[in-house]
């Protein structure tokens, strides 16, 4: 008697969790392909390679179907002086991206926002230096942007059905 008594609490304990994630794997278009776009200003710069290449590992799987859902994805950058010196060779700067979104299936617009970032790196006398410390402080940014826009996609409830 005491170990089915025991065996009924443990089992109502383990089924009862209330732990509930905010967002799927199997949301509705996880099983559809999205056509991801992504536009920047900036020639030289991997930023829409980065981005592009980080969503598609968020959202396209291996069995997704083709569809008309489409991610259009802007990056502007921008950057300004901080207006500190760390010491005499070297002062900081800010980097900032703002990333305008845009969520399309058949019918038209889902949803669209905006995120923005920024970050700070140093300016020395060294020209190799200053080239890595910005790409570095570039590839972290655009790699935390591009996971939270997958991740407010994912998490989205949209006030209409989607229509692949």
């Amino acid at each position: 008697m005491k170990k089915i008594l025991c065996f009924i609490i443990i089992f109502i304990g383990v089924s009862s969790c209330s732990y509930k994630p905010l967002y799927k794997k199997s949301a509705l278009f996880s099983k559809y392909k999205i056509d991801i776009t992504v536009k920047s200003n900036d020639k030289y710069e991997n930023n829409v390679n980065l981005m592009k290449s980080i969503l598609n590992q968020r959202f396209i799987h291996k069995t997704s179907k083709p569809s008309s859902l489409k991610l259009v994805v802007s990056i502007n950058r921008s950057i300004t002086d901080l207006g500190t010196n760390k010491d005499l060779y070297s002062f900081g700067k800010m980097l900032l991206y703002d990333v305008n979104f845009s969520f399309y299936d058949k019918k038209g617009l889902l949803t669209s926002g905006k995120l923005s970032g920024r970050t700070s790196y140093n300016i020395g006398k060294n020209t190799y230096a200053n080239i890595v410390s910005q790409e570095d402080a570039s590839k972290k940014l655009i790699k935390s942007i591009s996971l939270n826009l997958s991740d407010i996609i994912t998490a989205m409830d949209f006030k209409r059905t989607i229509a692949p």
